[in-house]
């Protein structure tokens, strides 16, 4: 049997990221479910899989969880391509308000990138022009198909940028994010019986 491994976080949907941060348990448990989530694979084969497979898999996607991915302007789904706001300077009122109330939470993280991301629809050269912000919820089932790399730069760069915009706010939503965004790359790094060959990794915002 062949098995296909994420390697990369591109990868990976956001969607499925959400299934497995929501879930808890012991190393044992997540270790199968992370393989069941990410890799496609149906529980009762994975109960048949020795475990120096599993661990096999799981330092495989720790790889690819350690990643520090950077902003991406545009991507892709189906034949639709999405836009980053092009100025965070210019964002407005509204935009920042639905961004601040959704993006601290992975299970709101699509309706986040649903107001950062949208269809573009003209482009100038290197620059581009979106649609017109008309609430999060347009978008939000389509966003749970872009990659996680994808996902996670625009999280780090919001944050970064945004907090000259809305400060208070922003350094109550950097503490709950550091908590947040760790859960799957701890638990491949510590877990009892899985070999790391990475010694400390730690998401920094």
């Amino acid at each position: 049997m062949k098995l296909i491994v994420p390697n990369k976080m591109s990868e990976i949907k956001l969607a499925d990221y959400q299934k497995f941060v929501r879930l808890e348990g012991d190393d044992e448990f997540l270790a199968r479910k992370a393989v069941e989530i990410f890799c496609g694979l149906k529980m009762d084969v994975i109960l048949q899989m020795k475990a120096s497979s599993l661990t096999s898999v799981t330092s495989i996607l720790m790889n690819a969880f350690a990643e520090r991915p950077s902003l991406t302007q545009k991507f892709t789904i189906g034949k639709q391509t999405f836009g980053f706001i092009p100025s965070l300077e210019e964002i407005t009122v509204g935009e920042l308000n639905d961004v601040d109330q959704y993006i601290s939470e992975w299970p709101q993280m699509h309706k986040a990138m649903a107001v950062l991301f949208r269809p573009v629809v003209a482009t100038f050269g290197n620059r581009y022009e979106i649609e017109k912000y008309e609430g999060s919820d347009k978008y939000a089932e389509q966003m749970k198909e872009m990659p996680l790399d994808v996902t996670i730069g625009a999280m780090l760069f919001f944050w970064t940028l945004g907090k000259d915009l809305s400060t208070a706010s922003l350094i109550s939503l950097a503490k709950e994010q550091e908590m947040n965004l760790t859960p799957l790359l701890n638990f491949l790094k510590n877990g009892d019986g899985f070999q790391s060959t990475i010694s400390s990794q730690e998401v920094t915002h």
